[in-house]
């Protein structure tokens, strides 16, 4: 009996540690390669990778590897299936200081940067295998790119984030094109987070940053003045028009006023015969006075001078 119960117990740990070797899990942020006896047959990765991987394995020619694109518990076969397991998270990548000469030959130093996942675990791990090496890819390709990219621009437009980032977005498409193919491995972000100028440079950047200045300034205040004459000439011109349309306005109401004057002083003297008569009264006496003139007595302004002419008589 205790022999039979030693016997069972082995089989017991003999079959608990079968089954252990049996099994394994892929973790969602995971991705793995099984190998039978040192050669891979199957890789486990993300479903929403599954063609991009399966046309890379195939460009690769490893046509003969099964993708499976569901993650969790697995089986193997034991000691003779092995599991690699591969972060399949966002990593990331800060290179050393580097110093680059900028399109117009100014010198700066950037640092630069690049977030990056393993896409095909297959070529990842035959060509690279751990993040380190990874590193070093990272290195060599992200250097490269952004480089050539620095160099292309001149030194004030390095500083304008929106073209940086769009040139370097416009060089991702081929530098993933390389990596994936390569070493497995796929940039979602790439970069520079810090730029820095050398100490022999800043002189020459205060002074040029001086001449920009006092450059801008000439030309804003060449800006204003010419806004300044153009709201001073129109302004004028509103002036003058004013001025004209009031000239005009009070002449047309003068001749109006004029005419109107002239027509009740005509319909008056139509009217009163009497009153008539005293208006050239009156003008004959304006018309003489300081004056010497000789009139015979028959002469008829006497007879307006002296009230009425002769055989006219008031009504």
């Amino acid at each position: 009996m205790k022999k039979t119960g030693i016997i069972v117990a082995i089989l017991v740990v003999v079959g608990l540690f079968v089954l252990a070797n049996s099994l394994y899990i892929v973790k969602e942020d995971q991705v793995a390669v099984i190998k039978t006896f040192g050669k891979i047959n199957d890789v486990i990765i993300a479903p929403d990778d599954e063609a991009e991987v399966r046309e890379n394995l195939e460009r690769n020619n490893y046509n003969n590897i099964q993708v499976i694109s569901e993650k969790g518990l697995h089986f193997k076969r034991p000691f003779i299936d092995t599991v690699n397991h591969y972060s399949a998270k966002y990593l990331t990548y800060t290179s050393n200081t580097k110093l680059i000469n900028t399109n117009d030959e100014r010198r700066i130093e950037i640092e630069m940067y690049a977030q990056y996942r393993v896409l095909d675990p297959v070529v990842y791990s035959l060509a690279v295998g751990n993040k380190f090496e990874a590193n070093k890819r990272m290195d060599e390709y992200v250097y490269k790119t952004v480089i050539n990219s620095a160099n292309t621009l001149k030194f004030d437009e390095f500083f304008y984030q929106n073209t940086l980032e769009e040139l370097l977005d416009s060089k991702k498409e081929t530098l993933n094109e390389q990596l994936v193919s390569e070493y497995g491995l796929f940039v979602t972000d790439i970069g520079i987070n810090r730029k820095n100028f050398p100490q022999s440079n800043i002189a020459n950047i205060e002074e040029k940053m001086a001449k920009e200045i006092e450059k801008e300034s000439e030309k804003l205040i060449a800006e204003g003045d010419s806004e300044y004459i153009k709201a001073q000439s129109m302004t004028d011109r509103q002036r003058a028009e004013i001025i004209s349309k009031a000239v005009e306005e009070a002449a047309v109401i003068k001749a109006d006023a004029d005419a109107e004057s002239i027509r009740i002083y005509q319909e008056s003297l139509q009217k009163d015969l009497e009153f008539f008569q005293f208006i050239k009264r009156m003008e004959i006496y304006e018309n003489i006075k300081g004056s010497t003139i000789f009139l015979d007595n028959d002469n008829a302004i006497f007879d307006y001078i002296n009230g009425y002419p002769e055989g006219i008589q008031p009504n």
